[in-house]
């Protein structure tokens, strides 16, 4: 099995327990975003939201859920556990939980906002172990459990609405100075990335990138600064930053 194909049959996997778990008034997706800001769009692999966070001609909820769920990749885990952990915080995420793939079997890291408004580790759940959590509902969180079912199982879901961008115009990019606000960036998906997220107006791709796709890069953002935060040829991601100011 892939590696690819594991992250999805993982992600998978978790749908009907937390399906099952949450309350009348929480409603969970999988791939879908959350718009935390103008400028800052996350797409966790599973999330858990109020149902008023949702429409059905949207793509992505408003505000931050009430969980989010990242099943870690090669190019994601640096990710996953370091800023985007640090976004989910500061947006005041409730409960995040982060299924590490790392070793031959998943073990979860769960981690909740403490009264100070910052992530503690709550759980650290092993194979083989088991704990029982409640936040954001009662939950019994057993890796060996949830992840060695058959796959065989279905479950009604929201019919998401997702941007068609072959017949779909919005608006110019800003200025290559200024952050991209959502609006713009969901009009123009990329292809080829494993995710694309926006952090704090910069677009950022997930996947294996070598020099060459940052030539490509720079000519779809002209003007802006496109970043490989790992070395070339390696997974992890490729960020597009606002160019450099104009010297006064």
């Amino acid at each position: 099995m892939t590696h690819t194909l594991l992250h999805q049959v993982l992600v998978s996997d978790l749908v009907v327990p937390i399906g099952l778990a949450e309350t009348e008034d929480q409603e969970s997706l999988t791939g879908f975003g959350a718009r935390l800001a103008d400028d800052t769009w996350l797409r966790s692999d599973l999330m858990v939201f109020r149902k008023e966070q949702a429409r059905d001609d949207l793509w992505y909820i408003d505000g931050g859920p009430l969980l989010a769920v990242e099943v870690t990749s090669d190019a994601s885990r640096e990710a996953d556990l370091g800023r985007k952990k640090e976004m989910y915080e500061r947006f005041g995420v409730p409960s995040y939980w982060v299924v590490d793939l790392k070793g031959d079997e998943p073990e979860v890291e769960v981690f909740e906002l403490g009264c100070d408004g910052r992530y503690v580790e709550a759980a650290r759940v092993t194979w083989g172990r088991s704990r029982t959590l409640t936040r954001p509902f009662p939950i019994e969180l057993a890796p060996d459990a949830i992840f060695d079912r058959p796959p065989c199982r279905s479950a009604a879901r929201r019919t998401v609405a997702v941007p068609d961008q072959t017949h779909r115009t919005g608006p110019d990019l800003p200025h290559c100075e200024d952050p991209i606000l959502i609006d713009a960036f969901g009009h123009r998906w990329p292809t080829g990335a494993e995710k694309v997220e926006l952090w704090d107006g910069c677009p950022v791709f997930y996947g294996e990138w070598d020099e060459r796709d940052v030539e490509i890069a720079e000519r779809a953002y002209p003007g802006r600064v496109v970043r490989l935060d790992q070395p070339p040829g390696e997974p992890g991601t490729m960020t597009v930053l606002p160019g450099p100011g104009t010297a006064t």
